[in-house]
Protein backbone atom coordinates (compact mmCIF):
# COMPACT_ATOMS: atom_id res chain seq x y z
CA UNK A 1 0.00 0.00 0.00
CA UNK A 2 3.10 2.26 0.66
CA UNK A 3 4.61 1.89 -2.38
CA UNK A 4 1.54 2.96 -4.37
CA UNK A 5 1.14 6.61 -2.11
CA UNK A 6 4.75 7.17 -3.14
CA UNK A 7 4.11 6.36 -6.70
CA UNK A 8 0.53 8.53 -6.70
CA UNK A 9 3.03 11.60 -5.06
CA UNK A 10 6.13 11.43 -7.43
CA UNK A 11 4.03 11.16 -10.41
CA UNK A 12 1.93 14.29 -9.00
CA UNK A 13 4.86 15.58 -8.34
CA UNK A 14 6.02 15.55 -12.25
CA UNK A 15 2.50 17.02 -12.58
CA UNK A 16 3.24 20.11 -10.85
CA UNK A 17 7.05 20.28 -12.69
CA UNK A 18 5.76 19.86 -16.10
CA UNK A 19 2.90 22.42 -15.35
CA UNK A 20 5.39 25.18 -14.42
CA UNK A 21 7.83 24.18 -16.95
CA UNK A 22 5.17 24.91 -19.41
CA UNK A 23 3.49 27.92 -18.10
CA UNK A 24 7.51 29.38 -17.82
CA UNK A 25 7.81 28.59 -21.61
CA UNK A 26 4.77 30.33 -22.31
CA UNK A 27 5.65 33.29 -20.66
CA UNK A 28 9.23 33.24 -21.84
CA UNK A 29 8.01 33.18 -25.40
CA UNK A 30 5.78 36.56 -24.33
CA UNK A 31 8.92 38.26 -22.75
CA UNK A 32 10.64 37.71 -26.19
CA UNK A 33 7.64 39.14 -28.15
CA UNK A 34 7.80 42.16 -25.58
CA UNK A 35 10.99 42.77 -26.55
CA UNK A 36 10.92 42.52 -29.86
CA UNK A 37 8.16 45.82 -30.08
CA UNK A 38 10.16 47.88 -27.36
CA UNK A 39 7.53 47.48 -24.67
CA UNK A 40 4.94 48.70 -26.81
CA UNK A 41 2.75 46.47 -26.74
CA UNK A 42 -0.08 45.42 -24.37
CA UNK A 43 1.72 41.38 -24.12
CA UNK A 44 1.25 39.89 -20.54
CA UNK A 45 5.17 39.60 -19.79
CA UNK A 46 5.29 38.98 -15.76
CA UNK A 47 3.32 37.92 -13.09
CA UNK A 48 2.09 41.38 -12.01
CA UNK A 49 0.84 41.35 -15.35
CA UNK A 50 -0.83 37.68 -15.28
CA UNK A 51 -2.72 38.59 -12.31
CA UNK A 52 -3.84 42.11 -13.33
CA UNK A 53 -5.12 40.59 -16.57
CA UNK A 54 -7.37 37.58 -14.79
CA UNK A 55 -9.96 39.20 -14.25
CA UNK A 56 -10.60 37.54 -11.18
CA UNK A 57 -8.98 37.85 -7.99
CA UNK A 58 -5.98 36.23 -9.13
CA UNK A 59 -3.05 37.83 -7.10
CA UNK A 60 0.55 37.75 -7.70
CA UNK A 61 1.19 35.36 -4.97
CA UNK A 62 -0.86 32.61 -6.44
CA UNK A 63 0.65 33.54 -9.52
CA UNK A 64 4.13 32.92 -8.54
CA UNK A 65 3.22 29.42 -6.86
CA UNK A 66 1.88 28.04 -9.98
CA UNK A 67 5.50 29.18 -11.51
CA UNK A 68 7.57 27.52 -9.09
CA UNK A 69 6.70 23.85 -8.95
CA UNK A 70 6.66 23.46 -5.44
CA UNK A 71 3.03 23.65 -4.95
CA UNK A 72 -0.27 22.20 -6.30
CA UNK A 73 -2.31 24.67 -8.45
CA UNK A 74 -5.92 24.38 -9.39
CA UNK A 75 -6.75 23.73 -12.80
CA UNK A 76 -9.27 27.50 -12.26
CA UNK A 77 -6.31 28.73 -11.66
CA UNK A 78 -3.83 27.36 -14.74
CA UNK A 79 -6.54 28.45 -16.84
CA UNK A 80 -7.01 31.66 -15.50
CA UNK A 81 -2.96 32.10 -16.01
CA UNK A 82 -2.87 30.61 -19.25
CA UNK A 83 -5.89 32.64 -20.76
CA UNK A 84 -4.33 35.79 -19.20
CA UNK A 85 -0.95 35.25 -21.02
CA UNK A 86 -2.95 35.25 -24.49
CA UNK A 87 -3.36 31.68 -24.73
CA UNK A 88 -5.27 28.42 -25.19
CA UNK A 89 -5.30 25.92 -23.52
CA UNK A 90 -3.98 23.71 -26.51
CA UNK A 91 -1.34 26.22 -26.80
CA UNK A 92 -0.76 24.79 -23.27
CA UNK A 93 -1.01 21.36 -24.34
CA UNK A 94 1.41 21.23 -27.26
CA UNK A 95 4.33 22.61 -24.95
CA UNK A 96 3.24 20.17 -22.16
CA UNK A 97 2.75 16.69 -24.21
CA UNK A 98 6.65 17.44 -25.67
CA UNK A 99 8.65 17.95 -22.63
CA UNK A 100 11.49 15.70 -22.37
CA UNK A 101 12.62 13.74 -19.23
CA UNK A 102 15.59 15.71 -19.51
CA UNK A 103 13.70 18.66 -19.41
CA UNK A 104 11.49 17.76 -16.39
CA UNK A 105 15.10 16.56 -14.17
CA UNK A 106 16.92 19.80 -14.59
CA UNK A 107 14.09 21.57 -13.54
CA UNK A 108 13.33 19.73 -10.51
CA UNK A 109 16.94 19.86 -10.01
CA UNK A 110 17.12 23.58 -9.96
CA UNK A 111 13.65 23.50 -7.94
CA UNK A 112 15.59 22.05 -4.82
CA UNK A 113 18.02 23.94 -4.69
CA UNK A 114 16.03 26.62 -4.09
Amino acid sequence: MCLIASMIKESEKIIILKTAITLRKMLSKNKSYSSKTDGNSDVVNSYDKIAANSNSELTKATVNSAFSGKKRSTMATIVLIIESMGYLMKDFSEIYDKLSEKEISKFRDEVMKK
